[in-house]
C-alpha cells in the first residue's frame, strides 16, 4: 500500500516539476508569436533562433524559479531520452523552418505542395501535440489544433483578404492565445507554490 502511495506521490512530483508550472506553454507561445513576428517584420532569417527558446526558457526557469519552490526532481533515463530527443528535435524543427523559407524565397514556387504552409502547420500541431503526450497534459493537443487552424485558415484566406495577411494575423493571435494561458498557469503555480525562505 505504501509503495502505491509513494509511486502515487513520485508521478505528482513529475507532473508537478513537468508540466503544471506553465514553462512549456510560455516557451510554445513565445515561438509562434516570435515566429509570426520576424515574417511580419521580413527577418525570415532569424527564425531558426527560435529554436532556443523553448531550452532557454525551460532551462533558467526551472532553475531560477521552480526548483526552489518544489525541489528537484531527478527523472528515470528513459524520460530524460524523451526531453533530450524533444528538445533537438526542436531545434532541428528551427533549422528546418529557416530552410524551407528561404527555398521558397529563392525559387519563388511552392514548395511540396500548393499549401506548403498548411503542410508546415501539420508537422508543428504534431510537433506540438507529441509535447502533450510527453508531458501527459491534454491542452498541448488544443494548442497543436489550434496552430494548425491558424495556419491553414491563414493560408486559405491569403489572397481573398488584403487588408491583413491573415496568415500572420493567424499564427500571431494563436500565439498569443497560448503565451496567455500559459502566463496564467504560471502565475498560478508561483501563487500556489510561493518561494520559501530559509533561515540560515
Amino acid at each position: 500500500m505504501s509503495e502505491n502511495i509513494n509511486l502515487k506521490e513520485i508521478q505528482r512530483q513529475i507532473y508537478l516539476f513537468y508540466a503544471e508550472d506553465g514553462l512549456a506553454d510560455l516557451a510554445v507561445g513565445l515561438v509562434i508569436i516570435g515566429f509570426g513576428i520576424f515574417l511580419l517584420v521580413d527577418l525570415p532569417a532569424l527564425v531558426g533562433l527560435l529554436g532556443l527558446v523553448p531550452l532557454l526558457v525551460w532551462y533558467l526557469g526551472k532553475q531560477i524559479l521552480v526548483i526552489p519552490r518544489v525541489g528537484f526532481i531527478d527523472p528515470n533515463q528513459g524520460m530524460k531520452s524523451r526531453f533530450r530527443d524533444f528538445f533537438i528535435t526542436t531545434c532541428l524543427l528551427g533549422i528546418g523552418v529557416l530552410v524551407f523559407f528561404l527555398l521558397t524565397r529563392v525559387s519563388g514556387k511552392t514548395f511540396l505542395s500548393s499549401y506548403p504552409l498548411t503542410l508546415f502547420g501539420l508537422v508543428l500541431a504534431l510537433g506540438i501535440s507529441s509535447l502533450g503526450m510527453l508531458l501527459k497534459a491534454v491542452r498541448f493537443y488544443l494548442y497543436g489544433l489550434l496552430i494548425f487552424l491558424a495556419m491553414a485558415g491563414g493560408e486559405s484566406l491569403y489572397g481573398k483578404v488584403t487588408a491583413v495577411d491573415p496568415f500572420l494575423v493567424g499564427v500571431i493571435c494563436a500565439g498569443a492565445v497560448i503565451l496567455i494561458a500559459g502566463s496564467v498557469l504560471f502565475a498560478r503555480f508561483l501563487s500556489k507554490y510561493p518561494l520559501i525562505r530559509r533561515d540560515n
